[in-house]
C-alpha cells in the first residue's frame, strides 16, 4: 500500500467549500504515479521502453467530499495484474479518520508507440505486490449508455486540456461531465469507461440523458462515435 497526504486548498472546492468532483481522479491519478515512481518503475523506467499505463475505467464512491483545510490521506495499492491490465485500489480516509471515498480503476499496461497492450513485466509485478482487494461493489468496466442520448454541447480539445501524451487529460472528462449534472443533486459514485483516446485539436460533441437516479455524460466524435461515457450516481441533498 501506499500512502500520500494533502490538504484540501482552497483552489480545490467549490461553491459549497468541499472537494470539487474531479479533484478525486486527479488525487488518485497522482498517487498511482507517486506509487510507482516510489518504487523506480515510474515515468523514467518506462518511457524508454516506449511503455506506459493508460487508465481504461474508473469507479468513485463517495460517502462524503472532503471540506476546505481538511488534511486527508490517500491510499492506493493493485489487488490484480492479469495480462496487460491492472487492477488498482483506492482509498480516501477523512480527518475523522473514516474512509470517506473509495474506488478502484482498471489500467492497461500500453506500448504507446504501437498503441497496443502489453503484458506486465515481471520486474512490475514483483515490486507492486498485491494486497487484499476493497470489499465494495465492483460494477463492470464498460458503462450501458442510454439509446436517447441528447446533445448538450461541443468542444474542440485545446493545449489546456492536453497531458503529457497530449491527450485530453482522464481527470479533465470528469471535470467536463459536472457541467451537465443536475443542480441540487448530490454524487454518490462516479464511472468513467474511456474507449478511444482524444487529442489536442479534436472536435467533440458532448450528450447527456437523466435515467432515474443516473447521469449520463458522454463524449463522441463528429462521426458520432463513443470515445468516453461517464456515469454519475445522484440523490437529492
Amino acid at each position: 500500500m501506499y500512502e500520500m497526504k494533502t490538504r484540501i486548498r482552497f483552489s480545490d472546492i467549490s461553491r459549497d467549500g468541499t472537494l470539487r468532483l474531479y479533484e478525486l481522479p486527479k488525487l488518485f491519478q497522482d498517487s498511482s504515479i507517486e506509487h510507482s515512481e516510489s518504487l523506480g518503475i515510474g515515468i523514467p523506467f518506462l518511457e524508454p521502453k516506449n511503455l506506459a499505463w493508460l487508465l481504461t475505467s474508473w469507479q468513485i464512491d463517495i460517502d462524503r467530499l472532503p471540506e476546505y483545510a481538511e488534511l486527508v490521506t490517500i491510499q492506493t495499492w493493485p489487488f490484480e495484474f492479469k495480462s496487460s491490465f491492472g487492477y488498482r485500489n483506492y482509498r480516501m480516509i477523512g480527518e475523522d479518520g473514516e474512509a470517506i471515498v473509495q474506488g478502484y480503476a482498471i489500467w492497461l499496461h500500453t506500448d504507446i508507440k504501437e498503441m497496443k497492450p502489453v503484458r506486465v513485466l515481471e520486474e512490475e509485478a514483483e515490486k507492486y505486490g498485491f494486497e487484499p482487494r476493497i470489499e465494495m461493489e465492483y460494477t463492470p468496466r464498460k458503462i450501458t449508455l442510454p439509446e436517447d442520448m441528447m446533445v448538450v454541447s461541443d468542444l474542440l480539445v485545446s493545449p489546456h486540456y492536453a497531458d503529457m501524451y497530449r491527450h485530453l487529460n482522464n481527470a479533465m472528462y470528469v471535470d467536463i461531465a459536472s457541467d451537465y449534472l443536475p443542480k441540487g443533486e448530490e454524487v454518490r459514485r462516479i464511472r468513467v469507461d474511456y474507449r478511444k483516446q482524444v487529442k489536442v485539436g479534436d472536435q467533440l460533441v458532448i450528450k447527456q440523458q437523466i435515467v432515474d437516479d443516473h447521469c449520463y455524460i458522454a463524449f463522441y466524435d463528429e462521426q458520432d462515435e463513443l470515445h468516453v461515457g461517464t456515469e454519475f450516481l445522484i440523490s437529492k441533498k
